[in-house]
């Protein structure tokens, strides 16, 4: 529950970041574009006025009356001066722009028509001294507007208010040879008055640029400053426009700002705003804020899933393992507690069942030993007689040998070794070398039932080999089969041949023992009904267990690849090969019904 809280926890912590991270860019992308249509609606507005300016300057450089007047140069009060005055201030009257031109001047050769607004007349000659200004020449020259003196003092004002100068030249009526000049002073309030009615956040600033000279717009006025900052970004992909520079940068007495810039209708002027840092921060408070409610409320959610599933899931669970540890401990009896109306009330319920089960199961286990033994006890009894067998052998052979009958003794010995072997219930698993030794017995019988007629002999290839495992009484219905089914056919002696040696197969060592006899042989198929069959018609105890039994008895244990093999040539010989993993004895638990009863006990 701690790790869905915290899980939870930082879940939501992830999306306020990366909800604030989209946030902040769209609210930064917002601004600049709000900014940027803003700007463009205070560039039109002063592009207007610009414009009425420009059409002033066409209509004197292309009026025939002004052109008239320029080419005769009339003396001051002329009728040619006075018609020519009256169409010029007619036009200039009817400007849109008029208020911001407080001085407009055609100048000829030696005289000038002005027009002038009350509080800029002077008596001053402009023909004899505009001349004179340092960018006379520069601006009459010019083949555009020119701008480049930026907004100067009016030489011919006493308080010297600021103001762009214009100088455009005004040609003969018919060439292009210059004959007088315009000359234009245009008032600050062209872009003062505009800005003074442009809301602008506190913190955010208005910049002028006009052919490379800045202003920063402050008090009601054009205050001309030197910018000093390093660009540090380009944001112009957030513009709406291509026109529209976006830039991030950086100044010593502002730190970091985004600057939107926009050009005005004038050569090598722009006029540029900074985003205001107060808005974004406010923005960003707000919704942090609302941001702040919402993960609050999330995590209330998550407490009271928590204490929710505490009760439904954590306290059951709990309930339940305290039950388990009861059981553990030997309580077994039902606690209709843990069984409640939900999934983990089915658990309580199963392990309710499942431990009265386990009661059943101890009781029934332990009447099972109680009959068990009393089986063992009657078992020891009924060993008497196998003793008193053993006993009557022993017997028989110290009387054979007293009188000198060895054949008789060696027999005795053999069957009694054997008969031991079978009662005592010794291990499945014996190693190679007791196996040999049993077969050895068994053999002893047979060669003196056979008059010595058939021989026996055993090869092991390595030591080693002896202290491998193998299943009890493995050999001893193949040499069985070999003497009845093999060699007694033939009606002459015999020789049977053990061989025990080492096999590679798919790149690991196994053990083949190669039980091979000179009888009669066998067909294919009949080898095959071997290994099926356990057909045989002995009723003794060895060949009861038959070489097929043999053959499934090896596979049960060592798994499918193991087991025998048969290869026979009718009239020659019979090879039964057994296949058993290489594996020593000491490796192994043995299974014994000591072992086992022992265990039970």
């Amino acid at each position: 529950m701690i790790f869905t809280l915290s899980a939870i926890l930082g879940m939501c912590l992830l999306i306020s970041l990366f909800s604030y991270y989209i946030f902040r860019h769209y609210l930064q992308n917002t601004l600049i574009q709000s900014t940027e249509t803003s700007l463009r609606l205070l560039s039109e507005s002063m592009d207007n006025s610009i414009d009425e300016v420009y059409r002033l300057v066409r209509y004197c450089q292309t009026d025939s009356n002004i052109a008239n007047y320029i080419e005769h140069n009339p003396n001051p009060g002329s009728v040619l001066s006075v018609s020519t005055y009256d169409s010029f201030y007619e036009e200039c009257s009817r400007n849109s722009s008029y208020n911001y031109m407080p001085r407009i001047a055609i100048v000829s050769q030696e005289h000038y028509l002005q027009v002038v607004a009350a509080t800029y007349s002077s008596t001053a000659d402009l023909a004899t001294l505009i001349p004179e200004l340092p960018y006379y020449e520069e601006l009459l020259t010019a083949d555009d507007y020119d701008f480049s003196p930026g907004i100067v003092s009016d030489p011919f004002h006493r308080a010297g208010r600021k103001v762009l100068p214009v100088i455009r030249p005004i040609t003969y009526q018919y060439n292009n040879r210059q004959a007088g000049y315009l000359f234009i002073e245009i008032s600050a309030d062209l872009f003062t008055i505009p800005l003074k009615d442009y809301s602008c956040p506190s913190d955010s600033f208005l910049y002028l640029s006009i052919a490379g000279h800045t202003y920063i717009y402050e008090n009601g006025g054009l205050q001309e400053f030197t910018p000093e900052y390093s660009i540090l970004d380009d944001l112009s992909t957030y513009s709406l426009t291509g026109t529209t520079q976006i830039s991030k940068i950086h100044s010593a007495t502002m730190g970091e700002q985004i600057l939107v810039t926009t050009p005005l209708n004038m050569p090598d002027c722009y006029l540029s705003q900074s985003i205001s840092h107060a808005e974004r921060t406010n923005q960003a408070v707000l919704f942090m804020g609302i941001l702040a409610c919402i993960l609050i409320g999330i995590l209330s959610i998550g407490v009271v899933l928590m204490l929710l599933m505490n009760r439904m899931i954590t306290v059951p669970v709990s309930r339940l393992q305290t039950r388990m540890v009861r059981i553990a401990g030997g309580d077994f009896s039902r606690d209709p507690s843990v069984e409640w109306d939900h999934e983990l009330g089915d658990i309580g319920r199963g392990i309710n069942d499942l431990s009265e089960n386990v009661s059943e199961l101890m009781e029934k286990r332990l009447e099972d030993e109680k009959q068990k033994q009393d089986l063992e006890y009657k078992m020891l009894q009924s060993q008497i007689n196998p003793h008193f067998l053993y006993n009557t052998l022993n017997s028989i052979k110290w009387m054979a040998t007293i009188q000198g009958a060895t054949g008789i003794s060696e027999m005795t010995t053999s069957l009694s070794r054997l008969l031991k072997s079978i009662s005592k219930g010794t291990s499945l698993l014996i190693d190679i070398r007791e196996e040999l030794s049993l077969l050895e017995n068994y053999f002893t019988i047979q060669s003196y039932r056979y008059g010595g007629t058939i021989t026996m002999d055993i090869q092991v290839d390595n030591e080693s080999l002896y202290n491998s495992e193998i299943i009890k009484f493995t050999l001893q219905p193949l040499v069985e089969n070999a003497i009845f089914h093999g060699i007694e056919p033939k009606g002459c002696a015999g020789h049977i041949r053990i061989h025990v040696g080492y096999e590679t197969s798919d790149n690991t060592e196994k053990i083949r023992i190669d039980v091979t006899d000179d009888g009669v042989g066998m067909t294919a198929d009949k080898a095959a009904q071997v290994l099926r069959s356990n057909d045989d018609s002995s009723a003794d105890f060895f060949r009861e267990i038959g070489v097929s039994n043999v053959h499934k008895r090896l596979q049960y244990q060592f798994g499918a690849e193991y087991g025998i093999t048969i290869e026979s040539k009718e009239g020659e010989y019979t090879t039964m090969s057994i296949h058993i993993p290489n594996i020593p004895l000491h490796n192994n638990e043995t299974v014994s019904s000591e072992t086992i009863s022992s265990e039970n006990t």
